[in-house]
């Protein structure tokens, strides 16, 4: 009930707001939480501000876009909500978020940060509050699941040790990727031809947008430059052959498929520290085997949310 109230408070404040010219409009109810056409709105201009390829698709495919990922931030703050106290300052938190920002937009200080999403007409505020929801997911899903994660270490030191004693210089990947799920009524193929069309029509980087389950998404796919020693033997496997812009068959990832994009690659002359790569391997071994439960854990809450469209 009290929940309930302050969702309505909140509601009658941003009605009485001369924030917003447009009427407001409630589109979804998710438990005690709503989303209103505004939220949309704000969620496609948030997501352009992070993927300028955005403006390639039609609105009415951007609102789907932007749609889902309200919901899927509003899912998890509901389960987030019984496990943290988002009232609560924390630090720690903060230097993370803002270093991340920072990181993921090439700026370097709070100043940038605002001018920068003040031209798409965002608060600071409300973008800080969205990766705030998605470290403590990832929080809470290192929490439940890291005891889950199960890591080979001598596997990976032999492949580590085995791409050293080569002593050829070193090979590397600018990579992007599109993690994807097959429904029970669709077929891997069928899903590739799909978002193959998407890619071919689109870009890869909507096509991320549209289709991606990884947190790489809003970011049109974009993973950056990894070193083949920091590839498992089954994508370096499916990649190697491949050249610039590029794109591989799907790769199974756990439960879903990967689809690779290889944006440039080269080499490179540098001494391999052992030990550095494989804590980087085993960092990244653990990411994924993480992320895999995220998506289970995620789909298992959301089943048990009443989402009701108004």
């Amino acid at each position: 009930m009290k929940n309930t109230l302050i969702s309505f408070i909140i509601y009658i404040f941003v009605l009485n707001s001369n924030t917003y010219s447009s009427e407001i409009k409630i589109e979804y109810k998710i438990d005690n939480q709503i989303i209103t056409n505004i939220d949309i709105d704000n969620e496609i201009k948030y997501l352009q501000s992070l993927n300028k390829n955005l403006d390639d698709l039609s609105k009415k495919k951007i609102k789907e876009i932007a749609l889902n990922s309200v919901i899927q931030e509003k899912v998890k703050y509901i389960e987030l909500s019984k496990y943290f106290d988002f009232t609560l300052e924390d630090n720690e938190l903060e230097k993370i978020i803002y270093q991340n920002l920072y990181n993921n937009l090439k700026l370097e200080n709070r100043n940038q940060l605002n001018n920068y999403f003040n031209k798409y007409g965002l608060n600071l505020e409300d973008i800080f509050f969205k990766f705030k929801i998605e470290l403590l997911w990832n929080k809470l899903i290192y929490e439940k699941y890291i005891s889950n994660v199960v890591l080979d270490k001598k596997k990976l030191k032999d492949k580590i040790k085995e791409d050293i004693s080569q002593k050829e210089p070193i090979e590397e990947f600018n990579l992007k990727e599109i993690l994807f799920n097959v429904d029970t009524n669709e077929t891997v193929e069928n899903k590739y031809s799909e978002i193959l069309q998407t890619i071919n029509e689109r870009g890869f980087e909507n096509a991320a947008n549209i289709y991606s389950l990884s947190n790489t998404s809003k970011y049109g796919g974009s993973i950056g430059w990894l070193k083949k020693t920091q590839l498992s033997k089954t994508i370096y496997s499916k990649i190697k052959t491949l050249g610039n812009t590029e794109i591989s068959k799907p790769i199974q990832a756990g439960n879903g498929y990967l689809i690779i994009k290889v944006e440039e690659k080269r080499f490179i002359n540098e001494t391999i520290n052992e030990k550095d790569e494989l804590e980087k391997l085993l960092r990244k071994e653990t990411d994924k085997q993480l992320n895999n439960f995220s998506t289970i854990f995620f789909n298992k809450i959301k089943k048990n949310i009443i989402i009701n469209e108004l």
